[in-house]
């Protein structure tokens, strides 16, 4: 029963100040929505370095002069190496076969010979998937003998690593905007929820009534307040994933369980809200 008069206290509460709860909500929900899709932004980044970490390879260019014997033992070196996980040949065929495949045979058919070295893929453990691990292993495997040259891409890795760590910043500062924001927006609500109710608020401490069962209601409000806002940012962020997705498929990598972090997000920023807000008015 008490906790039935204080869910009816609470929406009525909000019929008081409904004006100050749609604006609450729709703040809640407006910043949320923003560090939603920051967050979507890093978490995509985030993948997008996992693909590129995984897809780092070193192509290793040989020597012309090499035999058949000496290629298989500087594929043995490189395999020998603690920082290598797979080595992977590939011939002067083959590569002739994938130059045709990607421009055509115009090329072959004014030359003699088979300009395209063999080489080798090599493929790094995990944790030398970096930028800085791929430069010295690239420098080591140059120094191989019977290594003509090396080439290998890092470019594109460097540049989303940088802006992962920008979109984490911005994140964070997000973060801190959205609580101070909500805590402000919520806490002016109860506010002048409580201001409207302090003639009964006294009366009911007058009779005996405990400090939880006056403040109950209102942390219910905050509640209710936070838990709407997730709810209708998560609702937005579902809307903008699906279009995305519809209008360029496979350009949002994300866990659809990120929508229900919102949600949490919310009902706990309002919880606490509601928490400051009756320790600070009532």
């Amino acid at each position: 029963m008490k906790l039935l008069y204080s869910i009816k206290e609470a929406f009525a509460g909000f019929s008081r100040a409904r004006f100050s709860f749609f604006i609450s909500v729709f703040a809640i929900s407006f910043l949320l929505f923003l560090i939603g899709i920051f967050g979507m932004i890093t978490l995509n980044v985030d993948h997008l370095i996992d693909v590129l970490h995984a897809r780092v390879d070193i192509q290793v260019f040989i020597s012309n002069i090499y035999d058949d014997t000496q290629i298989a033992r500087l594929g043995s070196t490189l395999s020998a190496l603690p920082e290598v996980e797979s080595v992977e040949f590939i011939s002067k065929d083959a590569a002739a076969r994938e130059f045709q495949k990607e421009f055509g045979e115009e090329l072959f058919s004014i030359l003699e010979d088979n300009p395209l070295p063999s080489s080798f893929i090599v493929k790094l453990r995990e944790k030398y998937r970096t930028e800085t691990e791929v430069a010295r292993v690239a420098q080591t495997v140059k120094n191989i003998p019977g290594v003509d040259d090396i080439e290998y891409q890092t470019g594109a890795l460097s540049l989303l690593t940088r802006f992962s760590g920008i979109a984490r910043f911005v994140n964070a500062i997000l973060l801190v905007i959205v609580i101070s924001g909500s805590v402000f927006v919520i806490t002016n609500t109860i506010r002048l929820i409580i201001i409207a109710k302090q003639d009964i608020i006294n009366t009911m401490r007058l009779v005996g009534a405990t400090n939880s069962y006056i403040s109950r209601p209102y942390l219910i409000e905050g509640i209710i307040q936070g838990l709407l806002g997730g709810l209708i940012a998560s609702c937005l962020c579902w809307i903008l994933i699906k279009g995305f997705n519809w209008r360029w498929p496979g350009v949002i990598f994300i866990n659809m369980d990120y929508l229900y972090i919102l949600i949490g997000g919310g009902l706990v920023i309002g919880w606490l809200s509601s928490l400051f807000a009756i320790r600070r008015y009532l």
